[in-house]
């Protein structure tokens, strides 16, 4: 049989029929006051009705909640309006049980033979899997990138995510007036290079696990003795970063001397032995270096002049 002889044979009833009863995707025709005229099979048992028919002169106020059908009212008396279709429109279906459905919904003008519009039409399909695999996508690509940035053993930022953040900041405080009085905070953010003193030593006493305890402990105590907008970093093996936003090199040393000494009052035994914990810290404020790379190392060398100068201070 030829493309022609096919086509006269199909008549427009077997056309809407196999659609209506063949479509996984919900059909619907509606007139001018958005009643239905026509729906496909689909349509019918997304609300547990068996024959399409019976859905005839009813409205979505019959089937949906009050404020999923007064959207759709609106939707349609804009394309009714504008004679244009919607495409693709993503579809939130809150039931009264609590359950969640997705829709991806297509509606368009449906028109007489002069193009007067005297209604509309629409398709839809239940997108309610693919949407959950993208919520659990999304929050899995979300924890990886709080992993990348996060250190495993003691749960601050990391190393790679410190630089990330100075750069950041070195921007925006590039965009402020680097000029004028110090002491602004304003002008400045400051930061805090910290090494615990003799970690080695307790590493090789009492054994790497006892070692992470301390580290742990110690990044307890930093995050506890910061401020809202602070950021506490490792670094390294016992190194620590502290980003101080809009603080001065003065506000920077008074929150080292905080943190110093409530390191060294922290209590922690190990294998029942009373330790005490120092720590050497450096800081230096942004305003006073050229770029982070300096800034940096400044505060490191800083940490050091604290540590040849005899440990547990602040320079």
């Amino acid at each position: 049989m030829s493309d022609t002889d096919l086509s006269n044979t199909i008549s427009d009833e077997i056309l809407l029929a196999t659609i209506r009863d063949c479509s996984s995707d919900t059909v619907y025709f509606k007139d001018a006051n958005s009643r239905y005229v026509w729906n496909s099979k689909a349509h019918a048992e997304q609300f547990g009705l068996s024959d399409p028919k019976s859905m005839k002169g009813r409205s979505d106020f019959d089937f949906f909640p009050s404020d999923f059908a007064e959207r759709a009212r609106k939707e349609e008396l804009e394309i009714m309006n504008t004679k244009t279709p919607q495409i693709s429109n993503i579809e939130k279906l809150e039931k009264e049980d609590g359950t969640v459905i997705w829709y991806s919904a297509s509606k368009y003008p449906l028109l007489d033979k002069e193009g007067n519009c005297i209604g509309t039409w629409g398709s839809s399909r239940d997108i309610t899997k693919l949407k959950s695999i993208e919520e659990e996508l999304a929050r899995a690509n979300a924890k990886l990138k709080r992993l990348s940035r996060v250190d495993e053993l003691t749960a601050l930022f990391n190393r790679r995510y410190f630089y990330e953040i100075m750069e950041k900041l070195a921007s925006q405080y590039d965009r402020r007036e680097r000029v004028g009085d110090k002491d602004d905070p304003k002008n400045t953010f400051s930061l805090i290079s910290l090494d615990i003193d003799h970690f080695k030593v307790i590493n090789d006493t009492f054994g790497h696990p006892k070692g992470d305890d301390v580290l742990r402990l110690v990044s307890g105590t930093l995050v506890a003795h910061s401020r809202k907008s602070d950021m506490v970093f490792r670094v390294g093996g016992d190194e620590f970063m502290m980003i101080l936003p809009d603080t001065p090199l003065k506000g920077a040393w008074i929150q080292a001397e905080r943190i110093r000494t409530a390191l060294n009052s922290a209590p922690i035994m190990l294998d029942n032995n009373p330790i005490r914990i120092t720590a050497s810290l450096g800081i230096a404020s942004y305003i006073d270096h050229d770029d982070v790379t300096e800034l940096i190392h400044v505060a490191d060398e800083r940490l050091y002049t604290s540590k040849n100068l005899g440990r547990d201070r602040t320079t």
